[in-house]
């Protein structure tokens, strides 16, 4: 009856606007210290004074990137999107790859040319390469000679490899010509098998050009220096051509196909086969 009696009285107290503690007559102790609710208007500065903010220097292979991204937002206002698309394509956004040609006529048979590009393989490595090269014809002949730079960025790391070059081409026929080849550079790093195929080697070769404007077939030989074997290598070239317009013209390299078919016949049929 008395706990009865006392649950009526605090709802009654209650009713009136007292408070537990009022209820049972303590009082309970404030803190010592008051307690300041953080606003969202507080800098990081001011909760930190001492912290000092250090600028970011940006490394090469983000000026590359960069570059890159702003060259292709440009190149890609250029481009409408097909009607169903309802988004720009991913490539389009991530096309990290430019280059530039300036060419001059000196005279009617003397051509100079530059060109200057730059490749991002993201993900891979990061390749500048400038060049300059000269062209002078005379009757049925074609020479041709040129200086390259190539620098290459691969996972922190800066290489660069010159090289120099030459081509003579002279024309039977219309549909015969004749071409010699070589190229030397003063290093041939090896950075991965992923990265193989896109770094150029020294290369010497020569071979004819049969056919006409619209489809033509070279057939010859390559030497060229294998980075990952540490040896020269012969290589047949067999490519077949075919001439779509002025501007289009596709092309089939099969030198290297033929020479891992013969390799893999020779190799099945001589005294070490399986």
């Amino acid at each position: 009856m008395k706990k009865l009696i006392t649950f009526l009285m605090f709802l009654l107290a209650v009713g009136q606007g007292a408070t537990a503690q009022e209820v049972s007559g303590q009082q309970m102790p404030l803190p010592n210290e008051e307690l300041h609710q953080l606003t969202p208007s507080t800098e990081l500065h001011q909760l930190a004074p001492n912290a000092e903010l250090h600028q970011v220097t940006p490394t090469y292979s983000d000026i590359l990137m960069m570059k890159a991204l702003s060259s292709s937002e440009l190149l890609a206002t250029q481009i409408v999107p097909l009607p169903f698309a309802a988004t720009q394509p991913l490539v389009y956004g991530y096309d990290a790859s430019r280059s530039e040609t300036a060419s001059m006529e000196v005279s009617k048979n003397l051509r100079l040319t530059a060109t200057g590009a730059y490749r991002s393989y993201i993900g891979l490595m990061d390749v500048q390469s400038v060049s300059g090269g000269v062209q002078y014809s005379l009757g049925a002949m074609t020479v041709q000679g040129a200086l390259a730079a190539n620098r290459y960025l691969y996972y922190g790391r800066v290489f660069t490899q010159y090289g120099v070059s030459g081509q003579l081409s002279y024309s039977f026929n219309p549909n015969l010509a004749l071409t010699v080849f070589g190229t030397y550079y003063n290093t041939n790093p090896f950075f991965s098998m992923a990265a193989f195929p896109f770094v150029p080697t020294t290369s010497y070769g020569g071979y004819m050009t049969i056919g006409n404007r619209s489809f033509y077939v070279n057939l010859g030989v390559e030497r060229r220096f294998n980075a990952f074997e540490h040896k020269m290598e012969t290589v047949p070239i067999i490519t077949p051509a075919f001439k779509i317009s002025n501007k289009v013209t596709i092309e089939l390299p099969l030198g290297d196909l033929t020479r891992h078919i013969v390799e893999e016949i020779l190799i099945k049929s001589g005294p070490h086969r399986r």
